[in-house]
């Protein structure tokens, strides 16, 4: 049972939302927009917005709620009455078209300016679009007309801004909550705080505030239980959530939560709480296919290939379940297993990473040639993944010298993406291996047009033109502005170092390369480190750094080139 909770537990790290992080405060999810009489408008239309709305309410009868919104959406504008944006904001958010119902919501609170479902409405969504700063205002309306509130969905999205927009939205929070030191959502919202910063102790104290007077509270015994696993109280947690879950038996986070806590404990009660789960949502593919991980891996084969049959129909949904089949393939290290999933990813997000974990574990499994074999078969087929591609293609190709292969399926790239910067740099390499070196400088240099700072293409280039030409005061200043861009690179310190080396300042250099070396014992930083070394005369050290170099490397052709010129290859060997 041991890859049991290995596998899940990393399904739970691929899949959005795990157990420690801030809980996203529920709403109530939009019911299907009634048609009744009471909706109607209550004065006489003209007779082309009259048959607009006929329409409209004949589609919404038949559930082509496209049709509808389309019609109810046109004459919400045209006529400005609040009946039909009323209706046409609900219609919006049960389909959750969540611009149009951003764009309907502002119109009805512009029309009802204290109707307290519009100002909810308008809060939420722009929670949900992550302007929680700007919905505050509308949430604190909703409040002060005596509305039930949810500040604690506004403070979800705020911790999940950069510092700046999160703190001036919790300072903004900070003067609601002294207008309404009792307000439950309020203390909620804090507590929710409170647990991000890891100041457990003071969010559960907050939150079991809540509780004393609501006991049943969902958004509180989200974040009372949370905030018990994120301490390590898992097994209070767990009786929690039991209590929780008894009590909402129709709360999906609840119930999610608690099936995710007993995974590490009980995987088969576990079992029967994700199949709650999918029942009561059967929409939810990410809960199928963490219950098919479960019967996978309780071998239960049936159930678990019905659910991935049922998980595979959607092409794109087939991609992200085929990703993550595969990183659990290879912690169990069934490589041929992984391969196979990883083919079959399409999609994005997932092509990239995909493509190159079945690349790295072509390598290591099946050879050079095989896996580039792989990577030609997947340009023919993935055309809309050239750039990705031919970079894994071109790496692969590098590390194995076939230099004039690479330039060839590079320049064919580039002809068709002209402007990828990525794939230029990758020519400068080959270039350089090449003895081109104007195609070297004119692609950094084209890159450097767009990005300025971009510390790689500043180094590749600063160190190009160190190591094939006397430039040293154009590569010095080029090399300078990468370190001002990032400080701590071992390979442009190392970039600095060289350079010092060729101008003859060798005891510099060497501070320069010993400090690169400590950071990565990269083969080429050992090859630069040890002829400085040799010929500040410790000898000694020179030797100990080539060795190491070749321990990690043992055909580095740079440090073999170096010890071939210094005469050492005896006398590193013995």
């Amino acid at each position: 049972m041991r890859f049991v909770f290995a596998s899940i537990a990393l399904t739970w790290a691929l899949l959005s939302g795990c157990a420690s992080t801030a809980p996203v405060a529920e709403e109530t999810p939009p019911t299907q927009p009634q048609v009744s009489d009471e909706a109607a408008p209550a004065r006489a239309f003209p007779e082309d917005t009259f048959l607009d709305l006929l329409v409209a309410e004949f589609a919404m009868r038949q559930h082509d709620f496209g049709t509808a919104l389309d019609n109810y959406a046109y004459q919400a504008k045209q006529t400005q009455d609040p009946g039909v944006v009323s209706t046409a904001t609900r219609l919006a958010q049960f389909m959750g078209r969540d611009d149009s119902t951003l764009s309907l919501a502002q119109q009805w609170v512009a029309l009802e300016p204290d109707n307290i479902e519009a100002l909810f409405t308008l809060a939420s969504q722009l929670a949900k679009q992550d302007r929680p700063l700007e919905a505050l205002p509308y949430m604190t309306q909703v409040q002060a007309l005596g509305g039930e509130s949810n500040f604690a969905a506004l403070a979800a999205t705020a911790l999940s801004l950069p510092a700046a927009e999160r703190d001036a939205f919790f300072a903004e929070l900070d003067g609601v909550a002294k207008r309404y030191p009792d307000e439950s959502s309020i203390q909620i919202a804090t507590a929710l705080k409170l647990q991000y910063e890891e100041r457990e102790e003071q969010a559960l104290a907050l939150v079991r505030k809540v509780l004393s007077k609501d006991p049943d509270n969902t958004h509180a015994l989200l974040i009372e239980t949370r905030t018990l696993a994120q301490m390590g109280r898992d097994k209070e947690a767990r009786e929690r959530l039991r209590y929780a879950v008894d009590q909402n038996p129709d709360n999906k986070r609840l119930r999610h939560d608690l099936a995710r806590n007993l995974v590490s404990d009980n995987v088969y009660e576990a079992k029967a709480q994700y199949e709650v789960l999918v029942s009561q949502n059967p929409g939810d593919e990410d809960l199928l296919l963490e219950l098919m991980l479960i019967n996978r891996e309780l071998e239960y084969a049936d159930e678990a290939d019905a659910q991935l049959a049922k998980l595979e129909n959607n092409s794109d949904n087939s991609s992200r379940v085929n990703y993550i089949l595969g990183r659990v393939a290879e912690e169990d290290r069934d490589w041929q297993q992984a391969i196979g999933h990883y083919a079959k990813v399409t999609g994005a997000p997932e092509f990239a990473i995909a493509a190159r974990r079945l690349t790295a574990i072509s390598l290591a499994t099946e050879g050079e040639e095989a896996t580039l074999n792989r990577l030609r078969k997947m340009l023919d087929h993935y055309p809309q993944h050239t750039e990705e591609l031919t970079l894994l293609a071109a790496e692969v190709l590098r590390k194995t010298a076939q230099y004039q292969e690479g330039m060839a399926l590079l320049n064919r790239a580039i002809t068709s993406l002209p402007d990828s910067n990525d794939l230029r740099y990758s020519r400068s390499l080959f270039a350089e291996q090449l003895g081109n070196l104007s195609l070297v400088e004119s692609d950094l240099r084209y890159i450097l047009a767009k990005e300025p700072d971009n510390a790689a293409a500043l180094n590749a280039l600063g160190y190009t033109l160190a190591n094939h030409t006397d430039r040293l005061d154009e590569a010095e200043a080029l090399v300078k502005k990468a370190l001002a861009v990032e400080p701590e690179d071992a390979a442009i310190i190392d970039s600095y170092g060289w350079i010092q080396f060729r101008r003859g300042n060798i005891e510099e250099a060497v501070t320069h390369l010993d400090r690169a070396f400590r950071k990565v014992q990269d083969h080429e930083i050992a090859a630069h480190l040890g002829e400085a070394l040799w010929l500040l005369g410790e000898k000694d050290r020179a030797r100990q750094v080539f060795q190491q170099g070749l321990q990690d490397t043992p055909d580095s052709p740079i440090i073999l080139d170096t010890l071939q010129r210094l005469n050492l290859i005896d006398d590193v060997n013995e």
